[in-house]
């Protein structure tokens, strides 16, 4: 059973065909995943423990290599996208157009090793390397 598509009144009032509650199915995943004593009869506990077990499948439903820094959480995906980028909803697809922002890797806290190799600067060239400028005369540069 898929608790991480239904509402919280979905999980307290329905029952399955054979007439068990989907609460009691629920608690009981909740229990042997976390661990932890659980109140059924708390409402405001009840939401929090479906929030939470929506939120522990939605992370591990994420298999994005990128991790943005916290000062870039919500951050648009291009200027004017009503996409707005964050840890939980980031995709490699992302990561990459956010990457082709001027210094684009400062968005992100954790990127692929290959990635970081790649992105390096080339290096600067050097002053002076062109020879056929240097060797010019003063009476070859006025003609």
């Amino acid at each position: 059973m898929d608790f991480t598509t239904m509402d919280i009144a979905t999980v307290t009032r329905s029952v399955t065909g054979s007439g068990e509650r989907y609460l009691e199915l629920f608690l009981k995943e909740y229990t042997s995943i976390f661990k932890e004593k659980v109140n059924p009869s708390c409402p405001k506990c009840l939401t929090e423990y479906l929030n939470r077990y929506k939120n522990h499948f939605n992370a591990m439903a994420n298999t994005c290599k990128y991790r943005l820094n916290a000062k870039y959480e919500n951050i648009p995906l291009e200027f004017g996208s009503p996409i707005l980028v964050n840890n939980g909803n980031i995709t490699d697809e992302y990561a990459q157009k956010l990457l082709a922002h001027n210094n684009g890797q400062r968005y992100f806290s954790q990127m692929p090793k290959t990635l970081k190799n790649k992105k390096q600067k080339p290096p600067n060239p050097q002053r002076g390397n062109n020879t056929e400028v240097n060797n010019i005369s003063v009476n070859e540069a006025a003609e």
